[in-house]
């Protein structure tokens, strides 16, 4: 048997409503209490030394004595409420985060070094704000270029650089559309959440107007998707 003087941990909630609770529904004092482990788990409490003692000696296996503050004292009707104000602030939380990541940015279309090119077409053929376009050169530039105010060009050793570009502005904006001609380099991009793929094999490209024409309409499928 040993004693273990800690000091219990308070959680304190800085929101109105939790500290109405709290103060209007419970009995606030640091009333000293000692809490008795057996074998590591709850065992009991006391509120004096000598009493605890006596309650851990019945203890089969070892037992620890942990000495704390009681800070509240909450009815039953008290800890129901106070549970619902936990729980609504939670839900507050998790739907401002949400929000956050699926609402925020703009829709990012990232296009391989196959189609080359194509990026400044489709800027001038899809006028809207909230469409940003990346287009991918590999080893011609060494740092992106900001083209225009919604276009860029993009260094890329390769594919992992390819990747780790599109992970990182899908972990800015709520959308990223990634073309490519690369069967396993789209297979990997797949992996990645906020991301649609759009796989084009070389052999299945009629011309590059025939291609311009089906990336818009794609395009155009994921902002009516989106909005």
């Amino acid at each position: 048997m040993f004693l273990n003087r800690k000091l219990h941990r308070v959680l304190l909630l800085n929101t109105p409503t939790a500290s109405s609770v709290l103060m209007g529904c419970t009995r606030m004092d640091e009333k000293q209490v000692y809490l008795i482990l057996c074998n590591g788990r709850f065992y009991d409490w006391s509120i004096g030394l000598q009493e605890a003692l006596t309650k851990a000696a019945k203890c089969h296996g070892d037992v620890e004595v942990y000495l704390g503050k009681r800070i509240a004292f909450l009815s039953r009707e008290a800890l129901a409420e106070l549970s619902n104000v936990l729980a609504s602030i939670t839900t507050r939380a998790g739907g401002a985060e949400a929000s956050t990541v699926e609402g925020g940015g703009k829709v990012v279309v990232v296009l391989d070094q196959m189609f080359r090119t194509f990026a400044e077409v489709l800027y001038r053929e899809i006028d809207d704000e909230n469409v940003e376009f990346h287009e991918i050169l590999g080893r011609g530039i060494d740092e992106p270029v900001r083209i225009s105010e919604r276009l860029y060009q993009q260094p890329a050793r390769d594919d992992y650089d390819i990747l780790k570009l599109i992970e990182e502005l899908a972990s800015k904006h709520r959308t990223v559309i990634f073309f490519t001609g690369d069967k396993r380099l789209a297979s990997q991009a797949r992996t990645i959440s906020n991301v649609v793929v759009e796989y084009l094999p070389p052999s299945e490209i009629a011309g590059k107007e025939i291609a311009i024409r089906y990336m818009k309409r794609r395009i155009r499928e994921v902002l009516e998707h989106e909005s």
